[in-house]
């Protein structure tokens, strides 16, 4: 038996064990399952990096299934990428050995201010752990997708399986934009009688699978212009087309707004000669599906606001600056309001001599502020800084066409989903801040190659 069958064997024992203790008897099934993925990407090791590049689907279909493995699979998911890669480094540790990035520093900063606030300030410990998992876990996937990655082809693979997956998902979109899908009434204004649907694919909300579609168009973009087979590039067209459409069908002005930074940011980068040809596009949208500019032009209305003051995002931003007021240096607490875990504890807060039940606060920014104060909310500023500097500075780096290509459309639709989180509380969905960091690394692996390439 050689070396590395037996590294296999003990790691494999190491997660089924690890496993058995801490999820219960009914573990070992799920592990074993779980385990022989190893097998499946050992010789190619960016193939597990496929699994989080389809995490939506999976996790949809897992809790539709499997109500065990739906709400443990992503926690065994990144216990065997661990592995994984230690099983990498332990083999090859002289060709592969192990990758630091300039974005390591500002996530263990903003992981240790996060730690600060849970052990200084948790009114319940056990709710604010809660917290600090839901916010600090599914950055994890930033270190090990980093680790995994191989290079600019890699990176190349895993986007372009994460713009056909997301490309099916806005087929199905518009599928249900054409029949007519039933959606609850609280999704659109009574005043708003012009919209007939808001298509949402698998996901629970129009909003979610607007931001996913927002973060994925560019890349089909990026890859559209650089492939040079014909029947490859019509490909990723048609899908960025098929996208773009479902976007629409969506009516989340939130995901509009951040998809027109998107776009915006990419232009910029690539020609700022299509800045023209953009807005005519833009009008001729707004011209052409009517309940488009109904949207848009009641969001600027008296009505929109005063209906947004009295029970919607304004009422919920101002209530969330007074809290934020109250306690700004390490903020309420983590997962004490504003969010999910606030949420399915049915917390409350007392905000000028009134007992307020908290909600979601439609602001990730702001709820970052209630939750964790200054401390945690400039922890989280320098991060998300940090990853829009560096992605930018790997733009310039960039020594080939692919790199470059890649780099321009992941950072525009990173910079997109950022600016959603101005509006929506979309960190708060572990898809979508998988993905975020999980191309936030692809973004980096680049970088890792290009800077080693220049500097030996």
């Amino acid at each position: 038996m050689n070396n590395k069958n037996v590294v296999l064997i003990v790691l494999i024992g190491l997660l089924l064990g690890l496993g058995c203790g801490t999820l219960g008897p009914a573990a070992p099934l799920a592990l074993v399952a779980v385990a022989a993925g190893v097998c499946v990407v050992l010789s190619r090791y960016e193939a597990a990096v496929f699994v989080l590049a389809a995490f939506g689907v999976i996790d949809t279909l897992l809790r539709v299934f499997s109500g065990f493995l739906g709400s443990v699979w992503d926690e065994l998911f990144l216990i065997l990428l661990v592995m994984l890669w230690i099983f990498k480094w332990i083999t090859n540790r002289k060709d592969q050995g192990f990758k630091t990035s300039p974005m390591d520093i500002p996530l263990f900063i903003f992981i240790a201010a996060m730690l600060i606030c849970l052990i200084i300030n948790s009114p319940d410990f056990s709710i604010a752990l809660e917290g600090f998992r839901a916010i600090v876990q599914y950055m994890l996937w930033y270190f090990v997708v980093l680790q995994i990655l191989r290079g600019e082809k890699s990176a190349k693979t895993v986007t372009a399986f994460f713009v056909i997956v997301t490309g099916l998902l806005a087929l199905h979109g518009i599928y249900q934009y054409i029949i007519g899908v039933e959606m609850p009434s609280g999704w659109v204004d009574q005043n708003e009688a012009g919209v007939r649907t808001r298509v949402y694919s698998i996901f629970t909300s129009p909003n979610v699978f607007g931001s996913l579609l927002t973060l994925a168009i560019p890349m089909a973009v990026s890859l559209a212009v650089v492939n040079e087979n014909k029947k490859r590039k019509a490909l990723f067209a048609l899908i960025a087309l098929l996208m773009m459409a479902s976007l629409v069908f969506t009516s989340s002005r939130g995901a509009w707004i951040g998809f027109a930074l998107a776009i915006g940011i990419y232009v910029l980068l690539k020609d700022k000669r299509l800045i023209v040809p953009c807005i005519i596009g833009a009008v001729i949208l707004v011209a052409a599906v009517p309940s488009v500019g109904s949207r848009i032009s009641y969001m600027l209305s008296p009505e929109y606001i005063e209906s947004s003051l009295r029970g919607g995002r304004l009422v919920r931003w101002i209530t969330g600056l007074k809290i934020f007021a109250n306690q700004p240096v390490f903020g309420i607490g983590l997962g004490h309001f504003g969010g999910a875990v606030a949420m399915n504890h049915n917390l409350q807060t007392v905000v000028d001599t009134e007992v307020v039940k908290t909600f979601y606060m439609d602001n990730y920014m702001l709820k970052t502020a209630v939750e964790s104060g200054i401390a945690g909310f400039s922890a989280f500023a320098v991060l998300i800084y940090s990853v829009i500097v560096n992605g930018f500075r790997t733009i310039k780096i960039a020594s080939t066409k692919l790199s470059r290509e890649l780099t321009t459309g992941i950072m525009a639709g990173l910079c997109g989903v950022i600016a959603h989180n101005f509006v929506e509380n979309v960190f708060e969905v572990p898809m979508m801040t998988s993905l975020f960091w999980t191309f936030a690394a692809v973004v980096m692996n680049i970088w890792y190659y290009e800077f080693n390439k220049v500097n030996n």
